[in-house]
């Protein structure tokens, strides 16, 4: 399995107790996911999670393969991930963020305006940043309004910018 076939949805922190428990922060929309979730990959090998259960903002999980503390320690700062195929299913119309990330983006009028290089969230709505060699990055709100249409699979994004910019 190639590197790019895993998505990360949590960091383990630390270990949790004494019996093998591991301290994760979920980097994923979906955390319940760790209280059904069969298995999971750790630096790309197989781990099948025993229990999992919330605790504040982490996930407190145990695997089948990390029997104590001491095994617990060396997963410290690893990063938890699923294959891709094993995402949670997303509502038309939203998209994973390393989805968008890569996608040429072009206006109405099929002007190419750059490419996707990274996503902002600052609380409203996510803001996609643009850039193209040579010019100064274009912001875009991920609003309908603006967005017109997302391709993953076309890897192209059609944007209607407002006047101003």
């Amino acid at each position: 399995m190639k590197h790019n076939d895993f998505i990360t949805i949590g960091v383990i922190i630390a270990p949790h107790g004494v019996r093998g428990d591991l301290r994760i922060m979920p980097r994923t929309d979906f955390p319940e996911r760790f209280m059904h979730m069969d298995a999971c990959y750790i630096d790309g090998k197989e781990y099948h999670v025993a229990s999992a259960r919330f605790h504040k903002q982490f996930v407190l999980a145990s695997f089948k393969e990390i029997p104590d503390r001491n095994a617990a320690e060396l997963f410290a700062k690893k990063e938890i991930q699923v294959r891709r195929e094993d995402l949670v299913e997303l509502p038309e119309g939203r998209y994973y963020i390393f989805d968008i990330i890569g996608l040429e983006v072009q206006d109405t009028k099929g002007n190419v305006l750059g490419t996707v290089t990274d996503v902002l969230q600052p609380g409203a709505n996510d803001v996609y940043v643009v850039s193209k060699d040579g010019e100064p990055d274009q912001l875009f709100a991920a609003i309908e309004e603006v967005v017109k249409d997302i391709d993953v699979e076309h890897k192209l994004m059609i944007v209607d910018p407002p006047e101003w910019i």
